[in-house]
């Protein structure tokens, strides 16, 4: 029947040519987003095809699009990709991403690759930054693991920055808004003489929040955030480049506006919590790229470093009640190291080879504090059932008004991988060309743990005339580690027709790595407590078992698709593709069993997603121009139950079924009384139906949202404008469940940026 369905979705898109085709090199009144651009411009270190050739689905934002849409990081770019999705909630450190169904909310290990010029983002929580001097953002979609290893499952996300070699610019940006919205930026780039170039650029950002909070009166989400990159090239030899970078970043900003969730009339309030809910983080990533350019080959060496301190607090029952608050601290630092070689030259055997390896090692506190309102619920709320049911002889009373279970976890991860693609071209036939792609990856995790606590009791058991003190002790502590090694290969076959048309079928192996709950201590150590109690005959839980709770395994994908190109009427381009992914041993999010506040994730469910995908970009005149997206996913389970209940054939959930985004762009040139032009944008984007729970009883119907751009340019400076959510469209853009209500997330409401450019 799948089978069927998918045949019947390849027919019906076969006569939608697809892909990419040869573009001029955007210009500056270009504004819309192409799939591919000129071959030449668009080369990566390890593909062999340039990216308009890559038997895979390929978008990318170019430029032009980037400034005129207000993007400005990756969470901006949701919806611009078929089949992408971002949420913009909670705050720079939740960045889950998903594309095709496929993504990851939970874990630090993302479900998606993130690359920013060749640099590997081990860690989601480095995801979201300020774009600074972005040249273009290329998404890959479909399992990349081959080439990039772990943690690529749904496909990879490339951010390129502006080469400091290109033509001497530099830029002040200024703008401001409503919601107290404020941001400067710049950049600028030199020649060093003939063999050395350097580029700078920075920002900083203020909002005044959109959403306060009804306990307090203060804004939920305002925040300042300021950063900057450095980038130095220089040509070592007519045949060795190195380029050095350094960017980073800081942020202070209030986060997590939450409210609570009705479920009868479809209503989210307005955040209402009385502990603070903030984040602030330090990111800086530093990298070194060699190359060696030689006649018919390449060899690149890539080096980096990152770097991230962060501090997270956060009031986790979201209620003006003091139940219970996390505080989590992150000292993190990954190193990566890769060489990749690779042939350049125009014959029928194609290679890429390379070698790579990295370490991590994440040092976190994350100590979990009860208030008055959490001691009643979790502790004495039990103990008197226990004691009023038989259950316990004592009649336990807690003494304390709060409790602070202390958490330090050391987490350390290093792997390499060994990776080989070879693309025979002119198969048989002129045209015809197939890639067959191999890779090893080895990992190996290791988690030092320490938990601890103190509870201070009295208990009465008659007929004594007075209660007995009793100070309860829990402490958790020890060290797990684990290992995992893959294989995962791909193979692709091509066909081009023409230059400009071809029809592509790739199939190739994802896989995500395991990892650790941390979150699940407090689970536990509620547990221990409980066991160490009188005459309550526990032992608590055995090393064994705590390793079984604490960790996860890797989750596996395949994916194949078939997708199509081509150029029609000399100025429609339309790219299209249908896919099949079944995944197992899927990491899936689910309540410690308990007390309902721990969570832990399991490999528990297999699942499959299916879809289609349809880009084009028209240019109706010389003036006007319009591009469309759209990705459709019908993700299910195959099979899944939590040991409560069976969750076979229900959806996916955060994986919405339709994105959709359009834009027309009109652009007038004047060339008078000091106007040199102007350009105005109209951008349309949706996405849903979205199911927020495994029940499928939660959902965000479909949603969208209308968005306005307009510029003019005169010859010295640029005024501009964007108007967001224009018709002031509501809906969740989150939402999970924390002892036992819905707690959700509001978009932004309508808003509005004026600011000015100066281009010398």
């Amino acid at each position: 029947m799948r089978l069927s369905v998918l045949l019947l979705s390849i027919i019906t898109i076969l006569p939608l040519y697809s892909q990419e085709f040869d573009y001029p090199i955007a210009q500056e009144s270009d504004t819309l987003k192409y799939n591919i651009v000129q071959g030449a411009v668009i080369t990566t270190p390890k593909e062999t095809y340039v990216l308009k050739q890559v038997p895979s689905s390929v978008s990318i934002l170019e430029k032009f699009y980037i400034t005129g849409s207000g993007i400005r990081s990756l969470k901006d770019v949701s919806y611009e990709i078929p089949n992408l999705y971002i949420p913009q909630y909670g705050s720079k450190l939740t960045s889950a991403v998903y594309i095709r169904g496929i993504g990851s909310r939970f874990s630090p290990s993302p479900s998606i690759g993130l690359y920013s010029d060749n640099v590997p983002y081990l860690d989601k929580s480095s995801f979201d930054f300020e774009f600074l001097d972005i040249e273009r953002v290329e998404v890959l979609r479909g399992p990349q693991g081959t080439l990039y290893g772990r943690n690529a499952l749904g496909g990879i996300i490339h951010i390129r920055s502006r080469s400091p070699f290109a033509a001497r610019k530099s830029t002040l940006d200024l703008s401001g808004g409503t919601y107290g919205q404020f941001k400067g930026a710049f950049a600028t780039n030199h020649h060093l003489g003939s063999i050395a170039a350097i580029s700078f650029s920075g920002f900083f950002s203020h909002q005044d929040g959109f959403f306060k909070n009804m306990h307090n009166g203060h804004f939920s989400d305002n925040g300042n955030w300021g950063g900057g990159k450095i980038r130095l090239g220089v040509k070592l030899s007519p045949l060795w480049t190195m380029e050095l970078a350094n960017h980073t970043e800081k942020s202070n900003q209030n986060a997590y506006p939450y409210g609570t969730h009705n479920r009868a009339i479809k209503s989210t309030s307005l955040p209402n919590y009385n502990d603070t809910c903030s984040y602030k983080r330090l990111l800086s990533t530093n990298s070194m790229h060699l190359t060696y350019n030689a006649p018919k080959w390449k060899l690149s060496l890539i080096s980096s470093y990152q770097h991230m301190n962060d501090v997270l607090r956060l009031d986790q029952d979201f209620t003006p009640e003091s139940v219970y608050t996390m505080y989590q601290k992150q000292n993190q630092n990954n190193y990566t190291q890769e060489a990749v070689f690779k042939s350049e030259n125009d014959k029928n055997y194609q290679f890429v080879s390379g070698v790579s390896g990295f370490y991590q090692d994440n040092a976190t506190a994350a100590p979990v504090e009860f208030g008055s309102d959490g001691m009643k619920r979790f502790f004495q709320n039990t103990f008197d059932m226990l004691f009023q049911t038989g259950q316990m002889p004592f009649h336990m009373k807690v003494k304390d008004n709060s409790l602070k279970v202390e958490g330090i976890f050391d987490q350390q991860s290093y792997g390499f991988a060994l990776f080989h693609q070879t693309t025979l071209r002119r198969v048989f036939t002129e045209g015809l060309s197939l890639t067959i792609g191999l890779r090893y990856e080895y990992e190996r995790q290791k988690l030092l743990y320490t938990n601890s606590t103190l509870l201070n009791l009295t208990f009465t058991r008659p007929p004594a005339p007075q209660p007995i003190p009793v100070a309860l002790p829990a402490n958790i502590q020890g060290e797990d580690s684990q290992f995992f090694g893959q294989l995962l290969p791909k193979i692709a076959l091509q066909y081009e027709f023409s230059e400009n048309n071809k029809l592509f079928l790739t199939s190739a192996r994802g896989y995500k790595s395991g990892g650790y709950n941390i979150q699940m201590f407090s689970d536990l150590i509620q547990t221990k407590l409980m066991s160490s109690m009188p005459a309550s005959g526990g032992e608590g839980e055995s090393q064994n078992s705590v390793s079984d709770k604490i960790s996860y395994k890797p989750e596996y994908n395949w994916n194949t698709e078939i997708g199509f190109s081509g150029l029609l009427l000399n100025n429609l381009q339309i790219n299209s593709s249908v896919f099949y992914i079944k995944s197992k041993d899927q990491q899936i999010v689910q309540f410690a069993g308990t007390t309902g506040f721990g969570r832990v994730a399991r490999n528990a469910a297999s699942s499959y997603s299916a879809g289609a995908e349809l880009s084009f970009n028209y240019k109706i005149s010389e003036a006007f121009k319009t591009s469309l997206n759209w990705g459709y996913t019908h993700s299910k389970f195959i099979e899944y139950s939590d040991g409560r209940e069976e969750y076979k054939g229900r959806y996916v959930p955060f994986a919405p079924k339709n994105t959709l985004s359009a834009d027309i762009t009109y652009n007038r040139e004047i060339n008078r009384n000091y106007v040199k032009s102007y350009r105005t944008t109209l951008q349309y984007s949706g996405a849903g139906k979205i199911y927020w729970t495994e029940k499928n009883d939660v959902c965000q119907s479909y949603y969208s949202t209308l968005n306005a751009y307009l510029s003019i340019n005169f010859y010295n400076f640029e005024i501009y404008t964007y108007l967001r959510n224009i018709t002031g469209s509501r809906y969740n853009i989150f939402y999970f469940e924390t002892l036992g209500r819905g707690v959700a997330q509001l978009n932004n409401p309508t808003n509005l940026m004026v600011g000015v450019k100066f281009d010398f």
